[in-house]
């Protein structure tokens, strides 16, 4: 039983701290970065991007029906360095792919300033065959600190709406304790 919850923690830890890739849509990743729409407009120090938004850098992709780039002058364009972006919101069946790991939700906000990203609606974050479900995940970069919160707290809410971690058992444990 022991080893069970020690298994447990570990992988709940593990889930709680995602791989450096989430890190890649960074101005210091060192990557170039690929933008591709249906639409694009730039005007006054915003892009938006509309219809099947994928925006590629490195091995990481990130999916939307609407993605804002805000750049921090307001002559910034769809021209603008990666450096010059202040926030990025995508919208709309938003999905964030990395080779280890999906995060999944309504909506993806990526913030220069405080260096988060900030997942919100009904989010799913698939890391190897383990799931974790909540309303919210918040994702500190340079930290590497994930922290996914649901509307509900508490056991009174039952599953509904708190915070679900699946952790699939891979290994053949079957016998373990067993004398």
């Amino acid at each position: 039983m022991r080893s069970i919850f020690a298994a447990a923690i570990i992988t709940s830890a593990a889930l709680a701290l995602p791989s450096e890739a989430l890190a890649q849509f960074a101005a210091n990743s060192g990557e170039d970065i690929e933008l591709y729409s249906d639409v694009t407009v730039s005007g006054n120090g915003v892009t938006t991007l509309t219809g099947q938004v994928d925006i590629r850098q490195g091995q990481v992709r990130m999916l939307a029906d609407t993605v804002k780039i805000y750049s921090k002058s307001s002559s910034g364009s769809v021209a603008a360095a990666a450096s010059d972006i202040d926030r990025i919101v995508a919208t709309g069946n938003f999905y964030y792919i990395t080779p280890d790991q999906e995060v999944r939700g309504d909506q993806g906000v990526y913030q220069a300033a405080s260096d988060t990203f900030t997942v919100t609606g009904d989010v799913i974050l698939l890391q190897d065959e383990n799931i974790v479900t909540g309303t919210k995940l918040i994702y500190e970069v340079g930290q590497q600190m994930a922290r996914v919160t649901a509307d509900c707290m508490g056991r009174k809410c039952g599953t509904n709406r708190r915070v679900s971690i699946l952790l699939k058992n891979t290994g053949n444990n079957s016998q373990a304790g067993r004398s």
